[in-house]
């Protein structure tokens, strides 16, 4: 799970704030405010949405902190990266549905103005590796069913293969599996902890 969203904006860094503040505006997000970060390392636009700010308290409040509410606008070597933190977070840390229908409404509002801002579209999957064992029931559920939905992947197992197996735990800190590796077109790259088929279906752009 990525804990933020972030893409390389085809503007300057004021066109990008200017940007984010027009489109936030656009969909209906209140903007509360700026800061700057020191030593000139960016621009935070603090924005809300008191309807999910208002379903989040109403089904549990103790999830309120992990809604995103501010949009990261920063320089990254020469290049102008603008973000927020993920909402897929919240639905990570619950099963109640209406928590996860929340994030996903939240997750494509918030890609949205991350896209429109920067001038880029979607980021689109290139590559998915699935890390497995020979005797995991779910990583098998899971290579069935990217075979199913005829989803092209790498399968390494970590039990035969040690150097896969210490680049995943290096990668991504888990000892466990399934874990999916995708990779982007702009060089970005994903792990998925675990046969998390909404996620899957969110990425890989397939319907139910």
């Amino acid at each position: 799970m990525n804990l933020a969203y972030f893409r390389k904006s085809t503007h300057d860094q004021q066109t990008t704030i200017k940007n984010v503040e027009k489109q936030a505006k656009k969909l209906k997000l209140d903007i509360i405010g700026t800061s700057s970060l020191p030593k000139d390392a960016g621009t935070v636009v603090h924005i809300c949405n008191p309807e999910w700010l208002s379903d989040l308290i109403n089904i549990d409040k103790q999830l309120v902190g992990l809604l995103p509410c501010s949009v990261v606008i920063t320089k990254q070597d020469s290049d102008v990266m603008v973000g927020v933190s993920s909402p897929s977070l919240l639905g990570g840390v619950s099963q109640n549905p209406a928590i996860n229908k929340l994030a996903a409404d939240v997750e494509s509002t918030l890609k949205e103005l991350v896209h429109e801002a920067a001038g880029v579209g979607p980021m689109k999957a290139t590559s998915i590796k699935l890390y497995s064992t020979t005797t995991c029931p779910y990583c098998k559920m899971e290579a069935s069913w990217l075979n199913e939905k005829k989803v092209e992947f790498d399968e390494v197992h970590v039990d035969l293969n040690q150097q896969e197996a210490e680049e995943m735990v290096k990668k991504t800190g888990q000892m466990g599996v399934p874990v999916t590796r995708v990779e982007y077109d702009g060089g970005e790259e994903e792990f998925i902890v675990g046969f998390d088929k909404n996620r899957l279906s969110q990425i890989l752009n397939i319907k139910s």
